[in-house]
């Protein structure tokens, strides 16, 4: 088993078909604020993207962008609100991989809107690796050796994620296949709250995305990689 596997994740800025149709050949847009729904708690990747991206529009379009944080079910419960909203171009998200791909193919119906009908892509804001992490208590070194504790203890290691069925709980329920090893799953509403508590130890571990842990990871405190590209940004816990 590879010790790392990429996992990129593609963000998107969408808003509701109708508006986006109906706003091409106005020439005053935007004439009022606009409203960024990020379908995660504050803190996570979703949310830095659209906050540096509020930031440069306004001033490109010399209008507000106000960010509202809705997170829960993986990200479903902000994409219903963008897929009901007045298609005007004034509701956007910022999406991903998981919201439009995942949850979709889990819950069907259920997700509450149609990612091919309700949506219309306006366009690509980044893509980024996944990247596992494990706080400095855990007595790891390596992938190999939390693979050969949670062996040890099945079930006893818990996992933080951005919610069920979001792209952090598929990705690590993929390691727990690939490993053949027994993780338990604590969901959250988004990545910003879940590396909260593992900053703080009360979870051990999580496939996170770069974006809200890079700075955690240059420091090499209060939380780790298991794993390290370059001895410049190797962590306290996996030092030889």
């Amino acid at each position: 088993m590879q010790k790392r596997r990429a996992c990129a994740t593609a963000m998107l800025l969408i808003t509701s078909l109708a508006g986006a149709v109906g706003i091409a050949g106005a020439q005053t847009y935007p004439t009022k604020p606009i409203t960024i729904i990020v379908p995660f708690a504050a803190g996570g990747g979703n949310d830095i993207m659209a906050r540096l991206l509020a930031q440069h529009m306004g001033r490109a379009l010399g209008q507000q962008f106000v960010i509202d944080n809705r997170g829960g079910a993986a990200g479903t419960l902000g994409a219903r609100a963008v897929a009901k909203a007045t298609p005007d171009g004034y509701t956007l998200m910022v999406g991903h991989s998981g919201v439009f791909g995942v949850a979709p193919s889990l819950y069907g119906s259920n997700a509450g809107y149609d990612p091919r009908k309700d949506f219309a892509p306006v366009g690509l804001i980044a893509s980024f690796q996944q990247i596992l992490v494990v706080h400095p208590s855990l007595p790891v070194r390596s992938v190999k050796d939390l693979v050969a504790l949670a062996r040890k203890e099945p079930g006893k290691l818990t996992f933080a994620t951005a919610g069920i069925g979001s792209g952090s709980h598929v990705s690590t329920e993929l390691f727990n296949a690939m490993a053949e090893i027994k993780l338990t799953h604590i969901p959250y509403r988004g990545s910003g709250p879940a590396q909260s508590d593992l900053i703080a130890g009360h979870v051990p571990m999580a496939i996170t995305t770069v974006p809200p842990a890079i700075a955690q990871i240059r420091s090499g405190s209060p939380f780790c990689r298991t794993y390290r590209r370059s001895p410049n940004r190797a962590c306290p816990a996996m030092s030889p």
